[in-house]
């Protein structure tokens, strides 16, 4: 792993299979089959710990939401780590074309700062 311009080498037994977290990780997510009640649970790998972690994904609504690119008909859809509430990820996803429209994630790791990302034309 490289971070601010330092190498760092990883070396760690995960105990099975994880998702591939990373830049397209949310798209996957998005394929799933998502729909009303939708719940799964997946192991992930947290980088910045090192170790792996249990992630609990659950639809919790449909909504409509409008972003730069557009309003749409979305499931809502919270990934949570099971070690720890505040490690939240809130995703809307488009009904019709499985896009992510927009992501809402808790970085406890910067002080519970928020990133959000939307969908731009």
């Amino acid at each position: 792993m490289t971070q601010s311009g330092q190498s760092k080498p990883i070396m760690v037994d995960v105990g099975g299979i994880v998702f591939a977290d990373g830049g397209g990780a949310f798209d996957v997510l998005a394929r799933l089959p998502l729909g009303a009640d939708y719940a799964t649970t997946f192991r992930n790998f947290d980088v910045q710990k090192q170790k792996p972690q249990i992630r609990q994904l659950k639809v919790v609504g449909s909504e409509s939401i409008t972003v730069p690119a557009g309003t749409f008909e979305a499931y809502k859809v919270e990934s949570t780590s099971a070690d720890d509430d505040a490690d939240k990820q809130t995703i809307w996803i488009a009904k019709d074309s499985h896009k992510v429209v927009k992501i809402s994630a808790i970085l406890p790791s910067l002080g519970g700062a928020v990133l959000t990302s939307q969908l731009v034309p």
